[in-house]
């Protein structure tokens, strides 16, 4: 099977997943906020998420999240951004930007519920691939989702997720792109 082949069922199967949840307990859900406004519009009215947001604008990708086309975005915050010791004011490191970015997106409309239920239906975490080259591991629950990337970068949900009209953003707390592995 194909990355690309992957990447559009993976969402699909959470989703799937999801519906078919056999417990009909609910959940301690980190609660999202709900919105009419597309991710772009989220992203650029969040506080903590004002270097992501640049980040977007700078690299064209805002009108990508304008878009109706559903994303789940995981999105890191300032501090993490801050963290990472990324370069971000320098125009020849636009492409480092964008191939970071796009380690943090997952085609497709996901929640938080649809994360932990797929976590709980796959043994303890469960894995999607994003758009750029590497594959994000879930696990946890909603107290405390964990993110980690192929490459060995880790982050934790750092606030509720936002859900607009296109998809989900994910405030998290580290980059999930190690700026020294290749690719």
């Amino acid at each position: 099977m194909t990355k690309a082949f992957k990447a559009i069922l993976a969402p699909a199967a959470l989703i799937g997943m999801a519906a078919c949840s056999p417990s009909g307990e609910s959940e301690e859900i980190a609660v999202e906020d709900t919105s009419n406004e597309t991710l772009a519009t989220l992203i650029g009215g969040a506080s903590d998420l004002s270097t992501a947001s640049s980040i977007l604008s700078d690299a064209g990708l805002q009108s990508l999240f304008d878009g109706s086309t559903p994303y789940s975005l995981f999105a890191p915050n300032d501090a993490a951004f801050a963290a990472a010791d990324l370069s971000l004011g320098n125009a020849e490191d636009r492409a480092i930007r964008v191939a970071v970015l796009r380690e943090h997106i997952v085609p497709g409309y996901l929640t938080v519920e649809d994360i932990v239920t797929a976590i709980e239906s796959g043994g303890g975490s469960v894995e999607m691939q994003t758009m750029g080259s590497n594959t994000l591991t879930f696990s946890g629950d909603a107290d405390k989702l964990v993110v980690r990337s192929s490459d060995g970068a880790e982050a934790t949900l750092a606030s509720p997720a936002m859900t607009g009209a296109n998809g989900t953003v994910f405030p998290i707390d580290g980059v999930l792109k190690s700026l020294d592995a290749p690719g």
